[in-house]
This record gives structure tokens, sequence and C-alpha cells, in this order.
């Protein structure tokens, strides 16, 4: 067994990401917490397990950032806002933990949006987190800082979350895979996610498909611990690229989806279809009726869920919160009765939707995001805000997973991604999709040349 691992294998690793941390996290903002010290210790000793010829785990080499609402034993988790109002974990989350004992080890805590409820990862507490690729431009949000972290070479992946594209945007952004899952397939223990897990999920975000099928399979499991948690039969066997994609069919939106989409975007997107459809896919033109309103839908009842679980904090001064996040709360505190429940309703109608739709296809092929990168400092109005991520609420509406996928790149340079929507628990059929994706194409082997800006301090 020893001959299969390389002498130090987790602290080269460790130490190639601390290194790239020096050098550009200044720059970025991409980290909230640093764990240089515990990191370099945790790969010592998996390292000596190896020496040992003790077999360290699955994920071992691996290196990963965490978003800041899921707990890390021994650091604050803030959830994007002041140390101030932070709780310092004693314990890891479910999800940490199983990835540590899997052999991967954290190297930081990663910056995002306030509360997690912008999509610029604009903070006011800990800076805004600029994109790898231009840093000029944002990283995206919520999970802004996990994927610039990744981008960034500060590890090989994070640990993000998904209320309504927080996974899959930055993911496209920064040209990852990003995997928003199942609702109740990954455990939301000890984060700050349980009371709006009705709509938010945990998961990875990485370079390479490969990689979010090892965490994946090691974070998939039933916590009994977690009400969120759901108990349905779920793969033993991690997702390998030989298995492809023949015969799968391919949803092609002849409503919403593709429409008013900017034109580089588009032109990536249907040349990432007919990939799919050379790896052997069927293209399945289809409608999904519903998919115009759903945003507009969904919106009464997330916002007053965040304003459920957030509000009080607007009593503490109005000052120490984003005005975005001061918006995005109040407009929750407004909602009445009759729009919670008529929202509720079509959520019902919504899943019945696409539980129909996957009958007769297996995915749904879109943008991950309609527009181009915006830049730093940018502003949206509530329009604007709808229409960046109006491709990504329909999934967590219904619970559904969903994947970006790196396709292309704008003539700006930045990055595109292709967003695959699978049926409820079909996770692992889009991860295999990926993996056949990348397997016949090279976006994700592209990496940022990171230019540092002449002033150091993060703008926030």
């Amino acid at each position: 067994m020893a001959a299969t691992f390389n002498a130090g294998q987790a602290q080269n690793a460790v130490q190639s990401n601390l290194d790239n941390i020096d050098k550009y996290e200044a720059h970025i903002a991409a980290l909230i917490t640093h764990r240089r010290d515990a990191a370099l210790d945790e790969a010592q000793n998996l390292d000596m397990l190896a020496d040992r010829d003790e077999w360290p785990g699955p994920l071992y080499g691996m290196t990963l950032t965490v978003k800041d609402n899921f707990d890390v034993a021994g650091t604050p988790t803030t959830n994007g806002t002041s140390f101030a109002y932070s709780r310092d974990a004693e314990d890891d989350c479910f999800l940490v933990e199983r990835v540590k004992n899997a052999g991967a080890v954290v190297v930081a805590k990663a910056n995002q949006s306030e509360y997690c409820l912008t999509v610029t990862n604009h903070n006011v507490h800990h800076g805004t987190c600029r994109n790898p690729w231009n840093l000029d431009r944002i990283a995206g949000g919520s999970s802004g800082g996990s994927a610039a972290s990744v981008a960034a070479g500060f590890a090989t992946a994070s640990i993000g979350s998904d209320s309504g594209g927080s996974i899959r945007i930055p993911a496209s952004l920064n040209g990852l895979v990003g995997l928003r899952p199942s609702a109740g397939r990954l455990s939301n223990r000890r984060t700050d996610m349980t009371r709006v897990a009705t709509f938010t999920a945990g998961g990875p975000i990485a370079h390479r498909a490969t990689d979010i099928a090892r965490l994946f399979h090691v974070m998939d499991a039933y916590d009994r611990s977690d009400v969120t948690s759901v108990d349905l039969p779920r793969d033993r066997s991690p997702v390998f690229p030989h298995e492809g994609i023949e015969g799968l069919r391919i949803g092609v939106p002849t409503n919403f989806w593709l429409d008013d989409i900017d034109n580089e975007i588009l032109t990536a997107v249907r040349t990432g279809i007919d990939t799919l459809v050379a790896l052997g896919g069927n293209v399945v033109e289809i409608q999904v009726p519903g998919s115009e309103v759903c945003q507009a839908q969904m919106t009464p009842m997330v916002t007053a869920n965040f304003h459920a679980l957030y509000g009080d904090y607007l009593t503490r001064g109005l000052s120490e919160t984003d005005p975005e996040v001061v918006s995005f709360l109040e407009t929750g505190a407004s909602v009445s009765a009759t729009q919670y429940a008529e929202s509720a309703m079509f959520r019902q109608q919504w899943r019945r939707t696409l539980d129909n739709v996957f009958q007769d296809v297996d995915v749904l092929v879109s943008p991950t995001v309609p527009a181009p990168t915006p830049p730093i400092g940018w502003k949206p109005d509530y329009s604007e805000m709808i229409n960046f991520t109006r491709l990504t609420y329909p999934q967590a509406f219904a619970g559904v997973p969903a994947i970006s996928i790196p396709c292309g790149f704008r003539t700006d340079g930045m990055p595109i991604g292709l967003q695959l929507t699978g049926g409820y628990w079909r996770d692992s059929l889009l991860v295999r999709s990926a993996i056949a994706f990348q397997g016949a194409t090279d976006f994700h082997t592209a990496r940022p040349h990171i230019v540092p800006r002449l002033e150091v301090a993060p703008t926030v």
C-alpha cells in the first residue's frame, strides 16, 4: 500500500496551498479564518499513517476550504457577519467531520456574503471577494470565497451552501464544478443552515468532477440527528468515469431556460449540448410550464424564512449590516400569511411539474447564469438580481439537484458554466454526466493568471 502514496503527500499539498494563500489572498479576500498550524499538524499526522502503511482515507491528499456557515472545531463561525456576532465551534459539523475522517485537510474558512444573502460576495466585515480570473470582477455569491479559493489554488476543493444558486453561480463565474445536492441528501447538522434547510443544501466545489464524486461519496450519509436529513437509499460505490452517459435523455427547454441569454454564453452552452450528444446523449425538446413565475413565487417564502432566522440582528444597529442584506430581511418582514400560503401552494405544483418533466428526460440543460460576470462594486437593483439568479432559483424551490460545469470562456476571458438539473435524488447521474463531459473537454484544466492589484487591502 505504501507504494501508492507519495512521501509527505498531505503536507506537500497543504504547503502548496499556504504558499498560494501568502501570495494572493491579500488581493482576493477569499478567506475569513486561517488554519495554518492546525492544517500542517493534521497533514503531518496523515502522512505518518501513510508512512506506516496505514490507509489515511479516500480523500488523502485533498485539501479543503469550508464556507463560514459550517462549524469547524476550534474556529469561529461567522456566517459572513462580524466576529462580534460569531460563535466558537467546539465540534466539526457532520460534513466536515466526515471529510476529515476520510483524510482531507481543512486549510481555512472561506469568505461569503453576509448571512448568505447576496450574489456579489460584497462583505462589509471581511472584504469583497474578488474573482481570480479578473480581480475587477465579482466572484459571485454567496459561496464566493469557496469558489475563489479553489480557483486561486488555496485548496483542492471547498464545501459551500446553496439556497438559490450560491454554489452554482460562484462555480460558474470561477470556472469550476459546483454541485447543489437534493434537499435532505447531505446533513445540515452544526451549520447555520438548519432553519432554512427547506431551501438550502451544502455541497462541493472543485476543478474536477471526479473530485466532486469523491467528496460527494464521503459526505453522502443519512444523519439521524438532523431533522432535515432524508433516509433514502444511497449509492454505496463512487461514480467512475467509465460509466458514461450513453442514452442520456437531454432535456432542452423550449421556454424560459434558454431565453434572453448573453450570446457568447448561449453559444458555449449549445456547444456543450453538442458535446453531450457526441457522448451518447439524445436531445429531447421539452416545455417546463411555470418556469417563468417560479422565482417570483419562491421569493415570499425564502425572504420570510431568512427574516425569521436573522431578523433579530437588525435591532443591533443597521450600520453594522450590509444595506443589501437589510433590504432582503425587511422584505421578508413584510410577507403576509396569504403570500406565504400562495407561495407554499405553488411550490407543491412546481415539484409535481418537475416530477412530470423528469419522466420524459434525465437532465435539463441551461446556462448557470444568463449574463456576463459583473464588475466589483456592482449593486444590482431588484430586476437585475432576479435576472442574474433566475436559472438557479427553480431547483432550490423544488429541492432537486443541479450541477454547474465549465463549458467555455467569453472573449473577455471570464468562464462560462453549463448547468444540468436532475430529478430528485438523481445526484449521481449529474456527477456522472459532469465526469463524462470533462472527459471530452479541457475547460476545467485552465487556471487563472492572477495579476495582483497595486493596492493590497481588499476593497469593502
